[in-house]
């Protein structure tokens, strides 16, 4: 009798494709490539070996992201109860544990599964490039797992997760893509990483908008940045976290323009234009902050994009 057959095989496949979550990762993890690769195609061209190790690149990050970081958060998020409770359309996690695609334990093992190719990856451009390589690898698989596991749970601390876990990974998949394929750095990169660092991070807060009530239901209580807003101003005030980290966007495309590259400033009008619509947001429903997000990943995914090329043709 075999073990393994359609019936148990296929909802296991389909919820592992549903944990990946191509939208969100599309507007930051493939923009925070792009801003890396294309000025290091610029600097250095390429051949099939800088193709082989852009393949490795976006293979290895993607899966720390898509794999180890979404199977984990939803992990911590279904057993604090968040998930169960949370009205979001696009928030809220998978659904595959409640829908029965996959059990929490196998989420475990995806996450540590997802691990494992990107270490090999990491090993081998270790042994092409030195030292510089086990910080980009430790910073990836840091966030993967800290941003949501005890005993960190960064995800669950106001500014801990974005701070100390999605900004330092969204910028290391920029300069450390641009570090792999040329074996240096770049101002430009990097300052380019740091606004699209920051870009995500205003979307990902207002990600967090429509699951306020359920994470402080949660137990532990999932305290994120606009949970803890709105236990000290209301809802109403929570609209303006998202709103903040535009501005910072802003404030680093001004500061990119002037210090590092006048094309860093097209940022700036994407980054003011995802403000008006944070702070538009009617923060009581949850169709306006899906709506709102939705628009923020567009404008972030299409500013990543221009930037990435304007910035390769400058090199």
């Amino acid at each position: 009798m075999a073990i393994f057959n359609e019936a148990t095989l296929r909802p296991g496949i389909i919820g592992f494709f549903r944990i990946t979550r191509f939208l969100p990762v599309a507007a930051s993890t493939f923009g925070a490539f792009a801003l890396g690769i294309l000025p290091a195609i610029a600097a250095n061209g390429i051949n099939f070996l800088t193709v082989w190790h852009i393949l490795l690149i976006v293979f290895a990050g993607t899966t720390l992201h898509c794999v180890t970081g979404h199977a984990y958060n939803d992990f911590a998020d279904w057993r604090s109860g968040t998930d169960g409770r949370s009205p979001g359309i696009l928030s809220g996690g998978s659904g595959v544990i409640e829908e029965g695609l996959l059990h929490e334990y196998s989420l475990l093992i995806i996450g540590l599964a997802g691990m494992a190719l990107p270490l090999l990856i990491g090993l081998y451009f270790f042994s092409l490039l030195g030292a510089g390589i086990i910080y980009i690898l430790l910073t990836g698989v840091w966030a993967g797992a800290a941003y949501s596991l005890p005993p960190f749970r960064l995800a669950y601390r106001p500014l801990a997760g974005e701070w100390l876990a999605l900004f330092p990974a969204f910028i290391t998949l920029t300069t450390g893509s641009y570090f792999i394929l040329t074996g240096g750095v770049s101002r430009q990169v990097i300052t380019a990483g740091i606004i699209h660092g920051l870009i995500t991070l205003g979307w990902i807060m207002q990600h967090h908008l429509t699951d306020i009530k359920s994470d402080l239901n949660a137990v532990p209580v999932k305290t994120t940045t606009p949970a803890y807003v709105y236990k000290m101003w209301g809802l109403g005030a929570t609209r303006f976290v998202p709103a903040v980290y535009f501005f910072f966007a802003v404030t680093a495309g001004l500061a990119g323009c002037i210090l590092v590259n006048p094309v860093l400033a097209l940022s700036v009008i994407p980054s003011c234009l995802c403000i008006y619509i944070a702070v538009k947001t009617d923060p009581s429903d949850v169709r306006s902050i899906t709506s709102a997000e939705i628009k923020m990943l567009a404008i972030a995914t299409g500013n990543a994009s221009v930037l990435s090329l304007l910035l390769a043709f400058s090199i």
